[in-house]
């Protein structure tokens, strides 16, 4: 969190004189639904337009002044508001991460945080019985109208993830010169083909997904005013074959946020698909949780220690880089290189087909 600590108290947690337990238990479930109610009132976005004073910004956000001052002196020192003169504003890290008028905005993925809250409770079933606790969402294709919702929130933190890695992924990604065609396997919402999209006017994405992700990803591209150039194909990449043409039709595949939930044989045989549907020497990008790139990073570790139990959780498996980088060579793919992004918690890998 953007906790502000003055350096003695930064001192105390490092001499382990501060019951720091007691601060994580306490402190992160209640200034997460903190910052969750704010996004729910449209909070970040009314002061993103300008400074207002508590009186001003609860008839904005329709509260009783009272009640959001409670709110508003939890975000003060959690480091998401300033004040002077009686006047609030956002701070630098509300402003680019939790207004809608941000190009990096992430506020869509707090809407699905009850939802996170709630998958961390099997959390004690996984550690008692080593054994999956949950559904995949691939699982959920054929699931009753109730879970949509449920969905829709998944999809829009697998989109916000996009916005925190895309920019540093497609700038580290070597498209070929000339490239016309990107295939997007189980692109989150279409976020990743948006992006490569506007970078290079002249590439056409295909996304493949189940369903109702194919859904999400057709919303998303006409909100990004692309709706001619990511086009969507229901496909079970899993039990499926890709039916998209002649092979070697496309320069660029990307394959994010799916190792995981898959075994390594049902990696290896995607993988082949993917591969077979580029051109010689087209650039696979593999984006994922990889174990064994540990930098010296304490958020990093963390964050990829709480993927290996989620991963459990859902039945998956965080994978190695080596073992990742032999499922790409064995499927016909060279030059594998690992890269390190600034934002922690995944790791991406190139390779191009020989």
């Amino acid at each position: 969190m953007s906790l502000r600590m003055t350096f003695p108290e930064r001192l105390l947690g490092q001499l382990n004189l501060l019951p720091t337990p007691l601060f994580d238990a306490m402190l992160a479930p209640g200034v997460a639904k903190a910052v969750l109610t704010a996004s729910e009132l449209g909070l970040f976005d009314v002061l993103s337009e300008q400074p207002l004073s508590l009186s001003a910004l609860a008839e904005r956000v329709v509260c009783q002044p009272e009640g959001l001052r409670l709110l508003l002196n939890i975000l003060l020192p959690a480091g998401y508001l300033h004040r002077r003169g009686g006047m609030y504003r956002n701070s630098r890290t509300a402003q680019r991460w939790l207004t809608s008028s941000s190009p990096a905005s992430i506020a869509p993925s707090l809407l699905h945080n009850p939802d996170l809250v709630a998958f961390w409770e099997s959390m004690s079933v996984v550690v008692r019985d080593n054994g999956q606790a949950a559904t995949t969402t691939r699982e959920r294709d054929a699931l009753p109208e109730s879970m949509q919702a449920l969905l829709a929130g998944h999809y829009a933190w697998l989109a916000s993830l996009a916005v925190a890695l895309g920019n540093e992924v497609i700038r580290r990604t070597q498209v070929p010169r000339g490239a016309t065609r990107l295939l997007d396997v189980g692109g989150p919402r279409a976020a990743y083909s948006v992006l490569f999209c506007r970078k290079y006017p002249r590439l056409q994405a295909t996304i493949l997904d189940i369903q109702p992700a194919v859904e999400a990803s057709r919303r998303a591209a006409v909100q990004a005013g692309m709706t001619a150039r990511p086009g969507c194909v229901s496909v079970d990449i899993v039990g499926d074959d890709f039916e998209l043409g002649s092979a070697g039709s496309f320069d660029v595949a990307v394959y994010f946020h799916i190792a995981h939930l898959l075994p390594p044989e049902t990696n290896v045989a995607v993988l082949s698909q993917v591969v077979r549907t580029l051109k010689p020497g087209g650039v696979l990008v593999f984006v994922d949780t990889v174990t064994g790139q540990v930098y010296r990073s304490g958020l990093a570790v963390l964050l990829a220690q709480l993927m290996a139990v989620a991963m459990k959780t859902l039945g998956g498996s965080s994978h190695s880089f080596s073992t990742v980088k032999g499922w790409l060579e064995q499927v016909g793919l060279g030059n594998v290189r690992s890269h390190r992004l600034i934002t922690p918690g995944a790791t991406m890998i190139t390779a191009r087909k020989t």
